[in-house]
């Protein structure tokens, strides 16, 4: 699906990633403001991408230290349990993301602009998500 370049934007924040990703197009004559070609599409298009999966990915971690450290010292009886049914939620979420662009990369499979609906069915789930897990668990 996404490149291994765009992947490895996954160990970076969201703002380093973006920023990387950006100096790495510039230098490759790209610019993703404006891209020429399918592939220069497609190149800034998995930017985008992997840098909404970090986001997501931080989000979500966030989700999960909010429920094994209750605010103030607190305890919670109940976090645990949540705790591995956000764990759970979040695995079918990520094969639903993945079955559903792989459907429609296939409904595009027959032409150039297969990768790029792809990437934003992708960078679209991820984006939904996060809202999802900030509004869910009242996250900034």
């Amino acid at each position: 699906m996404l490149p291994l370049r765009a992947l490895a934007c996954v160990a970076l924040s969201a703002g380093l990633c973006a920023g990387a990703a950006a100096a790495d197009r510039e230098d490759e004559g790209i610019d993703c403001a404006h891209p020429v070609t399918t592939m220069e599409h497609d190149l800034c298009a998995s930017d985008v991408a992997a840098a909404a999966d970090v986001t997501l990915n931080s989000v979500y971690a966030q989700a999960r230290r909010q429920l094994r450290t209750p605010e103030n010292g607190g305890t919670c009886s109940y976090c645990g349990t949540a705790e591995q049914q956000l764990v759970v939620a979040q695995r079918a979420w990520v094969q639903l993301r993945d079955h559903d662009c792989q459907a429609v990369y296939a409904l595009n499979s027959d032409g150039s602009a297969r990768n790029g609906a792809q990437l934003r069915c992708l960078t679209t789930h991820a984006r939904d998500r996060t809202r999802q897990l900030r509004d869910f668990y009242e996250l900034l």
